[in-house]
């Protein structure tokens, strides 16, 4: 799991198809994002990005989204490196994982699914 902290917080990051169709909804396009950073907006990029991942991370643990960006408010240039690479990471994870049935991924969304279910039955 790709994680990053922020002020003393670890922040988990997921990059699925929930934060692909986040990413479209704020920029348009995967196209558009990239194109907005190579313009000069990679910081607002970056947030939001940020933002998207981690609300992906604790809605695909069954947690309400709570991640707003206001996280990175006051975070110095020395933080981005790390956030950057985070994010980063969360993508090469996702490009990464099987997706045949009985691994480990797989497995994790399944449990995921069936604790969030019982939960709710619960």
């Amino acid at each position: 799991m790709a994680s990053v902290e922020i002020n003393g917080k670890v922040y988990g990051l997921r990059f699925d198809l929930y934060a692909m169709e986040q990413i479209e909804e704020e920029f348009g396009s995967i196209q558009e994002t990239l194109k907005a950073i190579q313009t000069g907006k990679q910081f607002k990029v970056l947030r939001a990005l940020f933002r998207i991942m981690a609300n992906s991370y604790l809605s695909a643990q069954g947690e309400k989204e709570s991640v707003t960006g206001d996280e990175m408010k006051h975070c110095g240039l020395g933080d981005i490196k790390p956030i950057s690479e985070s994010i980063q990471n969360a993508i090469i994870d996702a490009s990464t994982a099987e997706t045949m049935n009985g691994n480990v991924a797989d497995n994790q969304v399944h449990d995921m699914y069936l604790e969030e279910i019982e939960r709710k039955n619960g």
